[in-house]
């Protein structure tokens, strides 16, 4: 998708027209959340609007993989199977490319309850831990994938300059060969590509108390890719003991691993996406986006990040 005059797609419309195409009624919508994707909630439905490199693809392996989890008995957001009834996106086709929309249970959140972080150990443990695989075959993990497109687009490097745009391309190709050369310590399989705490949802069910969501990311790659979020969240200001407790239910502290460095290093990078496409017209965002980058050029790890 174009990133052209710092435009981003008008997901707004890309919501009207999907949910005319899905016998939805759009009036109404409220935006919950826009950064990787536009998440709205529309008549007790939420629409998440997925742009960018692959969007219909990772929407539809999203749908797929849930529909498939949760009759596997894991706990995934659940996809409106009325809304799909073949299991593929909405696809919009907009003036700077496709964007995919999805329609999934809404899940109202209690605000002041959130699990203590045995709760995600547990729920990735049970994750790597799924027999099987999925009815679609899904890619291989592709370190910074999406980063490493955007730095190539002309806005990205007027939004961060000629020298950070370059140092950014030169820091992110470095990781990628170094991570294609890591031998992990708890195998291969399915992973969910992007698991840190803000993708629980409370359910409103004791039977199913939290529910993963957010799966545009599932891939194959390393077992440890998953749990390298929660060890990076210190920067995000994470106390040690909830560090350790997600640790302490996987069974696994990959911060212990000799490679985390790496998938460290990977994973605050990849922070930076979301940041550099919306920063053109969110100054909170390029205020943020120019603190993470200079922390990480200076090597500074100090400086706690704000979560966006």
């Amino acid at each position: 998708m174009s990133l052209s005059n710092n435009r981003l797609p008008d997901v707004a419309e890309a919501l009207r027209v999907a949910c005319q195409q899905a016998g939805v009624d759009p009036r109404g919508a409220a935006l919950l959340r826009h950064f990787a994707n536009a998440v709205f909630l529309v008549n007790g439905v939420v629409a998440r609007v997925a742009y960018g490199p692959d969007a219909v693809q990772r929407s539809a392996q999203a749908l797929m993989v849930t529909h498939w989890l949760n009759l596997q008995g894991f706990p995934a957001t659940e996809p409106i199977l009325g809304l799909h009834p073949t299991l593929e996106p909405v696809v919009i086709t907009g003036h700077d490319g496709e964007l995919a929309v999805t329609f999934w249970v809404y899940y109202p959140q209690p605000k002041d309850d959130r699990p203590d972080f045995k709760v995600l150990g547990n729920l990735t443990k049970l994750l790597h831990q799924v027999a099987g695989a999925p009815p679609i075959p899904l890619p291989t993990y592709e370190p910074l994938r999406s980063l490493r497109h955007l730095l190539s687009t002309s806005t990205a490097k007027a939004v961060l300059g000629p020298e950070a745009s370059a140092w950014l391309s030169a820091r992110a190709a470095t990781l990628a060969n170094e991570a294609n050369t890591l031998t992990s310590a708890l195998g291969v399989g399915m992973i969910h590509g992007d698991l840190y705490a803000g993708n629980l949802l409370a359910s409103g069910s004791g039977d199913v108390p939290w529910r993963l969501g957010d799966w545009d990311s599932v891939c194959i790659g390393l077992r440890e890719i998953d749990l390298a979020p929660t060890a990076v969240a210190a920067r995000f200001g994470l106390d040690a003991s909830s560090i350790e407790q997600a640790s302490d239910a996987y069974g696994f502290d990959v911060r212990a691993w000799p490679a985390f460095p790496v998938l460290r290093e990977i994973r605050e990078l990849s922070t930076l996406t979301a940041l550099i496409r919306l920063a053109g017209t969110q100054p909170q965002s390029a205020k943020e986006l120019n603190l993470r980058i200079n922390s990480l050029r200076d090597g500074d790890t100090t400086i706690f990040w704000h979560p966006q």
